[in-house]
């Protein structure tokens, strides 16, 4: 009898939801993908939302959560970033979404973002610091730049200079991939059955 997949909640904004490129080359679809690919039994939940903000995310927290995810890839910020909202409501958002998943035990990779918009050296140091300090608060996986190796790069950027295109999202799940395969790792040896088929 084959064991249930894994069920991976991927919640975030357009960096997520894929915004640009076909739902098959999304980050969580490229993922998934190739974590099967490993012989990993996993099903991702793709509850990105494009053009959302931390404070908008908060809203629809309770709602992703009903898949009852067994883990979840949290990534958010781009977009306070880029409408300027202050680090603390950026923080505070976060911290609320992070402080369910911790009190209801599911394992946590926080993801960073790079700075898209330079909105100045004080608010610059306080946004890049907030994600580091809040995954070692709640204990969870610390990503610390969702777009690394991307950002930048035109090679892997649609023709807005800021979304990933089709090999953006690979790349940004080809580095992500050790990462979630270690969680994964991790997840079933604390008991769970449903890592291999």
């Amino acid at each position: 009898m084959s064991k249930q997949p894994v069920r991976i909640l991927a919640f975030g904004d357009s960096l997520t939801a894929g915004w640009g490129v076909v739902p098959p080359s999304s980050v969580p679809a490229c993922l998934e993908a190739a974590l099967r690919e490993k012989g990993i039994a996993v099903t991702f939940i793709n509850a990105g939302v494009p053009g959302d903000t931390t404070a908008g995310a908060i809203k629809r927290f309770e709602a992703a959560l009903a898949c009852d995810p067994d883990m979840v890839i949290l990534e958010l910020g781009a977009n306070d970033n880029l409408q300027a909202i202050p680090t603390d409501r950026t923080a505070a958002n976060l911290d609320a979404m992070l402080r369910v998943l911790s009190q209801r035990n599911i394992p946590t990779l926080l993801a960073g973002i790079c700075l898209l918009r330079d909105l100045g050296a004080e608010y610059n140091v306080r946004f890049q610091a907030l994600f580091g300090k809040l995954a070692s608060r709640y204990g969870a996986v610390f990503y610390p730049d969702y777009l690394a190796g991307v950002a930048g790069n035109p090679e892997y950027l649609q023709r807005d200079g800021l979304h990933p295109n089709h090999r953006g999202t690979q790349e940004i799940a080809r580095r992500l991939l050790p990462v979630v395969t270690d969680m994964l790792g991790k997840f079933g040896e604390s008991g769970a059955d449903k890592l291999q088929p």
